[in-house]
């Protein structure tokens, strides 16, 4: 565990100590004051919803410093060293710089429109099978999540895998200046946040920061089947290894065989050491790419083929992104963590493509962030789930009547509109019946998770 001095941290921070003693040690980082204990530097984050300035007068009670904003320094009474800077989301930043700087290690920064988390976690569970290895929590990809990740950092680890998001232009070159990472991967470029954006291109000039600003020596992965494949390439100077399905990829996988437990597929690669048949216990056919990042990687890194094979067999999904459990004979495919108009494709045509002794339920809600292309992207999905025959759609949220009518503009009838989650979650309790299959898919903002919080309360859930 590192520890610092009250003076060091306000110099990585480029504040200034104003009360306390200098010598004051700080064991720890903490941005949430209800976790505050002896030993940690308070952090007062100012967000959309929480202001951390609120609770100093708690937290200085236990903290060994806080850092805190210099227009809004209080009169604080407490034994903590204080901190005082211009913005404590970028003195995170600095700090955590800072402390990444001590480290010579190989860093692999994850960036795509779709498939960090879980790439994230696989490469994580690949990697971990020899060498140990640090990894973001959760979606921890901003510019609180990769600071607060960086500085968990310790002479221990040998590797640590980090993932990148954006939801405005402007938002990675920090985030990967800060990660200097060695490896990049880019999992996909999709149609995300174009309400910021504007289109996919300039969702693609976003997420090539990732490789433009790899060394010389580094490598970038990317999904090669990708039509921005060859225009990320261009810009990195990092050699740039391709991955996916088409042929003129380095890195192919082959016969997909996606079954209700995950996805089973042949490698093909020059090597033939790492050629073969692997598994994956993560649903949908897509899962194999993201794999192929993980093998990638392992064999970067030193690993054996059958140190990658079972580091991909033990990983498991992150809540709420492509997760299954059963309530009550009825599978869910949870994937409401997020959703865009091609993550929610992936998931229908997993849906439509797993094993089912009953009906298959669509549960769609609201996707946010798309502003101009949103009413199309909406009837777009519903257009989906008709052609691929899925018996039931459940449309849910404001967009509701847009996914309906899609949906019944390509053929299905089969369909009911909830402007309420707590409505629409009653009626599918209702609805289904022991052999069903289910997906709840939607962005965040939808909180389609209390459907499956309701399902789940019918009777003890269990993961499957």
């Amino acid at each position: 565990m590192h520890t610092y001095t009250a003076q060091f941290l306000a110099q990585a921070c480029g504040g200034k100590l104003l009360a306390g003693s200098a010598t004051a040690r700080v064991s720890r980082i903490c941005t949430d004051s209800r976790q505050v204990q002896a030993g940690d530097a308070f952090f007062a984050l100012c967000g959309d919803r929480f202001d951390g300035h609120d609770f100093l007068s708690e937290v200085v009670k236990r903290a060994a410093a806080v850092v805190i904003e210099r227009q809004r320094t209080p009169a604080l009474v407490g034994s903590a060293a204080v901190i005082v800077v211009g913005h404590t989301r970028q003195a995170l930043g600095r700090l955590a710089a800072e402390h990444r700087g001590g480290f010579d290690l190989p860093l692999v920064a994850v960036g795509g429109s779709n498939g960090k988390t879980t790439t994230k976690e696989i490469v994580a569970s690949v990697l971990r099978q020899k060498l140990v290895t640090l990894k973001s929590e959760a979606s921890f990809n901003n510019d609180i999540g990769v600071p607060l990740t960086l500085l968990k950092l310790e002479k221990a680890h040998q590797v640590g895998v980090l993932e990148v998001g954006t939801n405005h232009p402007g938002e990675l070159e920090p985030l990967v200046n800060m990660i200097r990472p060695r490896f990049g991967i880019i999992t996909s470029i999709g149609r995300e946040h174009l309400e910021f954006f504007g289109n996919v291109e300039a969702v693609a000039r976003e997420q090539s920061w990732v490789g433009q600003l790899l060394p010389a020596a580094g490598k970038l992965f990317l999904n090669g089947d990708s039509e921005w494949a060859g225009a990320i390439a261009q810009r990195t100077p990092a050699t740039v290894v391709r991955l996916g399905l088409g042929g003129d990829n380095a890195w192919r996988a082959t016969r997909v065989r996606p079954d209700k437990q995950g996805v089973t597929f042949q490698v093909e690669t020059p090597d033939s050491e790492y050629a073969g048949e692997y598994r994956v216990n993560l649903v949908g056919r897509h899962q194999a790419i993201n794999a192929l990042f993980g093998i990638a990687l392992g064999r970067e890194l030193g690993l054996n083929a059958a140190e990658i094979d079972l580091g991909l067999r033990e990983c498991t999904a992150p809540k709420m992104r492509m997760e299954i459990w059963e309530s009550n004979g009825v599978r869910i495919l949870d994937d409401a963590y997020n959703a865009n108009a091609d993550s929610m494709a992936a998931a229908l045509q997993t849906l439509q493509e797993l094993p089912c002794k009953g009906r298959r339920v669509a549960v769609l809600g609201d996707m946010a962030e798309l502003g101009a292309h949103s009413e199309e992207a909406h009837r777009e999905v519903g257009r989906r789930v008709a052609e691929l025959g899925i018996g039931q759609l459940f449309a849910v949220g404001k967009m509701a009547p847009l996914i309906a009518r899609g949906a019944r503009e390509a053929g299905l009838n089969r369909i009911f509109e909830f402007a309420d989650v707590e409505a629409a979650g009653l009626a599918i309790r209702q609805f289904l019946k022991e052999g069903d299959l289910l997906l709840l898919k939607a962005s965040r903002a939808t909180r389609l998770e209390r459907i499956g919080d309701m399902l789940r309360g019918t009777e003890g859930a269990r993961k499957n």
